[in-house]
């Protein structure tokens, strides 16, 4: 009997080489992102505790805040599609004049349910008065969109996304470079959906770096069958 000389050719070879590589890489990218993931939740976690600090030019991304200003009824935006423990609506997005800066923040007042026919708004409007608002800062990224009429025209308006370079254009003055995620406990306050900091968790991460793991291993096990069977006599 002719014992078996492992020889799965060049082609073979190289192409085992080029595959194991990136199912390898691709493993590991997962296991980084997961890993970063995690740190974004801890800090956001850590953040939803502390207790709210006035506004400021040190406020960023996911910082508790509050402020006092007075709220513009007449510019306020519906975000459109958004799916509320299986109830289609809107986020209802509110201009707020900051007092000390006299500069407007968009207010994420909370959800509201859409009417039977779309082309009827749910009401919106609310008392312009000074409210003090307390909340979480985000800055909604633009996500995937199926148009490019993103904002219709008349106020309030319906827009298609939430990020903040997107719908502040439809405003003749500078926004504040933040959108704030008011508190539910505004007389102001619709339904409140909690915003998530990520839009995959670890978890995934590491499934999908598991997946990438399995095909590599596939493979080196493929490629080791083949160069013994090709030499079969």
């Amino acid at each position: 009997m002719v014992k078996n000389k492992f020889n799965p050719g060049i082609r073979i070879t190289i192409f085992f080489v080029f595959f194991a590589i990136l199912f390898f890489s691709l493993g590991l990218w997962q296991i980084e992102r997961g890993q970063a993931k995690t740190i974004i939740l801890a800090e956001f976690e850590d953040n939803l505790s502390k207790t709210p600090v006035y506004l400021n030019q040190e406020s960023k991304k996911w910082d508790r805040v509050y402020l006092k200003g007075k709220w513009d009824n007449s510019k306020q935006i519906l975000v459109d599609n958004v799916i509320n423990r299986g109830v289609v609506g809107y986020k209802v997005l509110t201009p707020l004049r900051i007092i000390e800066t006299n500069q407007l923040i968009l207010v994420d007042r909370g959800w509201v349910k859409q009417n039977k026919y779309r082309e009827i708004l749910p009401n919106i409007e609310l008392v312009e008065a000074d409210e003090i608002v307390s909340g979480i800062l985000e800055y909604p990224e633009l996500g995937l969109v199926l148009s490019e009429d993103l904002v219709s025209k008349e106020w309030p308006k319906i827009s298609q996304t939430k990020n903040l370079e997107v719908i502040s254009k439809e405003y003749d003055e500078f926004i504040y470079p933040m959108i704030l995620l008011a508190d539910p406990i505004l007389k102001n306050s619709l339904e409140y959906i909690k915003i998530t900091p990520t839009n995959m968790t670890p978890t995934k991460h590491y499934g999908y770096s598991a997946q990438w793991f399995l095909m590599f291993l596939v493979l080196c096990l493929m490629y080791l069958w083949y160069g013994f069977k090709k030499n079969e006599k």
